[in-house]
């Protein structure tokens, strides 16, 4: 009886091998580990294997539903028989594991399955000044101090201090502006050296610096060149009527010298109106010229400078004369490669729209090149070249679904450039504080 039994299971195995091995088989053994779905979406699978096995392979749905929006009333998914396989349909938020069982009992295949809610926003395309100022002051290069004899001293760099330090305090005082260091020297009366407090990427560190007189300016200095802040133009993506929480450029703003992401202390986004545009050709980044509107319709703080844009919350609403009604959010599984638009501004205030092509869609990136786009409409390509700096952030809606924000641009070929998907940006405002709320030459655009 055990000799038969085991060689059952031999010839069960022997099956399920040679199952395994068909092209049918393989199409259900490469399906996704992991799957989302937008509430109201269905997905269908396709089970079509030789001699009546499609019969013996079985989906199912695995325990209750994952969610704090659904009970167990209210389940994730369902799963539905179907002549030629399963469909999935989503039902509500959650999330639910799905196993293909053979036979009933033997592991096939298991997928998770993700439900996302619809959301709905305002599309954005509005012209927007950036003004930001960082949390402490940031080196971005050295200043020499010439001394009595005539040579060239660096006190800082000396010590150690690096480009892309940056300075919080000084002798235990906050600094948040040049001038604040530079009363902090000053009140060093005969001490030699000043003690900065110093945050170098993730680390934080205390760095003694001996000051040396300048004869040009009669004062003690250091030797450094700092920066407060960073200005700029560049485009509002959207704008959720719910929490009036804003998302823009779609990219984090680096601080030009430096490269560095700029720690924000805090800031604002004002109106902008487009004066003229630098037309782009290749190796040569165009850019968008504007100038600030403090009484203009937009007004906002800025609370995060993240890898996904700008974020923060405005005080008025915002309206698109292009989308009288919030536009439903497309994720990155519903983008699809084919035409599109994008919203921007190219002269004065006003927002219009534009037709482009998305020539590539990576749904598995998260860094905020998911998509690959060319700019073909012909007035945008002949007023611009492509895609200049100041265009960042202008929303990519497509099938009427807000799907993304143009982030870069090729600068061998500036007709073309990448996309953030709705994902990446939707994912980092909803982490944001429940309550929201120097200068420099950088443009904060693409």
């Amino acid at each position: 009886m055990h000799r038969f039994r085991s060689w059952i299971g031999i010839i069960l195995a022997a099956v399920l091998i040679v199952v395994c091995l068909t092209p049918q088989m393989r199409t259900v053994l490469t399906l996704p580990d992991y799957q989302r779905m937008v509430v109201g979406e269905s997905s269908h699978i396709n089970i079509s294997l030789p001699g009546g096995i499609g019969d013996r392979l079985v989906m199912q749905v695995l325990g209750a539903p994952n969610s704090v929006f659904s009970s167990r009333e209210d389940p994730a998914i369902i799963v539905n028989k179907q002549a030629n396989g399963y469909r999935i349909v989503a039902l509500n938020p959650g999330k639910a594991n799905v196993q293909l069982k053979l036979l009933g009992y033997i592991p096939v295949k298991s997928i998770t399955v993700e439900t996302l809610p619809t959301r709905r926003v305002v599309p954005g395309g509005h012209s927007i000044g950036v003004l930001l100022q960082s949390r402490g002051i940031m080196v971005v290069g050295f200043a020499p101090v010439t001394g009595q004899d005539g040579k060239k001293l660096y006190p800082a760099r000396d010590e150690g201090i690096e480009i892309g330090d940056l300075i919080l305090k000084a002798n235990g005082t906050s600094v948040k502006t040049e001038n604040d260091l530079a009363r902090v020297i000053d009140a060093n009366g005969a001490e030699e050296k000043v003690r900065l407090t110093i945050k170098r990427r993730d680390n934080y560190l205390t760095v003694a610096v001996k000051t040396a007189p300048c004869p040009e300016t009669g004062r003690k200095r250091i030797g450094l060149y700092v920066r407060d802040g960073i200005v700029g133009v560049g485009t509002l993506t959207f704008w959720d009527p719910e929490s009036k929480r804003y998302a823009a450029l779609g990219h984090i703003i680096v601080d030009a010298d430096t490269r560095q992401g700029v720690d924000v202390l805090q800031g604002r986004i004002v109106s902008a109106s487009v004066q003229t545009i630098k037309s782009a050709r290749p190796g040569q980044p165009g850019e968008k010229i504007g100038v600030f509107n403090g009484s203009g319709p937009i007004e906002g703080t800025i609370v995060r400078n993240s890898p996904a844009g700008i974020f923060g919350q405005t005080s008025v609403d915002l309206r698109n004369p292009y989308a009288d009604y919030s536009l439903e959010v497309g994720y990155a599984h519903q983008v699809r490669e084919g035409k599109a638009q994008i919203y921007t501004v190219v002269s004065g205030d006003q927002i219009e729209k534009f037709d482009v092509t998305i020539e590539k869609v990576y749904p598995e990136r998260q860094n905020g090149k998911g998509m690959i786009i060319r700019v073909t409409d012909p007035r945008l390509l002949n007023l611009t070249g492509g895609i200049v700096q100041g265009m960042s952030g202008s929303p990519i809606v497509q099938d009427s679904r807000i799907v993304g924000a143009v982030t870069h641009v090729f600068l061998h070929d500036p007709e073309r450039g990448y996309g953030i998907f709705m994902d990446n940006m939707m994912s980092e405002m909803e982490t944001l504080p429940t309550h929201t709320g120097s200068r420099s030459t950088n443009r904060v655009g693409a």
